[in-house]
């Protein structure tokens, strides 16, 4: 039986961190510093600027130490808001582009979802909200 409420415990908690929704963020509550328990950070700068210490959690293997890049919001370019591109002149959203620069020929993309009303971001993709349980919140 106690397997029973483990399960039923997993299960609650699989259904409640998978039903994550974005929230849109202005550019003002996005400067800043974030950082996740892990230790992992990324500071936001108003002139599009973003610094990195480590994504340990991002899936994407090149971008595991950080580094120096620029940051955008995805703005909707139909009504359905089925296809996305990154603006450099948008100034609120919802979903993050941060493309760091890794040496003189490799450059490292990693999307970011504003959740928990604009209190958190976390790794993104295109079929998940959020693809890992890190979550940056800020500093």
């Amino acid at each position: 039986m106690a397997w029973i409420s483990v399960l039923a415990s997993v299960l609650l908690l699989y259904a409640v961190c998978s039903s994550e929704t974005r929230h849109a963020i202005d550019q003002g509550d996005l400067v800043g510093s974030w950082k996740t328990s892990g230790g992992d950070s990324i500071r936001f700068f108003a002139d599009r600027e973003v610094r990195t210490n480590g994504f340990s959690d991002s899936g994407e293997e090149s971008c595991g130490d950080g580094g120096v890049g620029y940051w955008s919001f995805y703005v909707a370019m139909d009504e359905r808001s089925e296809s996305l591109q990154t603006s450099p002149e948008a100034t609120a959203g919802d979903f993050i582009s941060v493309s760091l620069q890794e040496g003189s020929e490799r450059e490292c993309q990693i999307d970011l979802s504003v959740i928990d009303e604009g209190r958190s971001l976390c790794v993104a993709d295109l079929d998940n909200v959020c693809a890992t349980w890190a979550r940056f919140t800020r500093q």
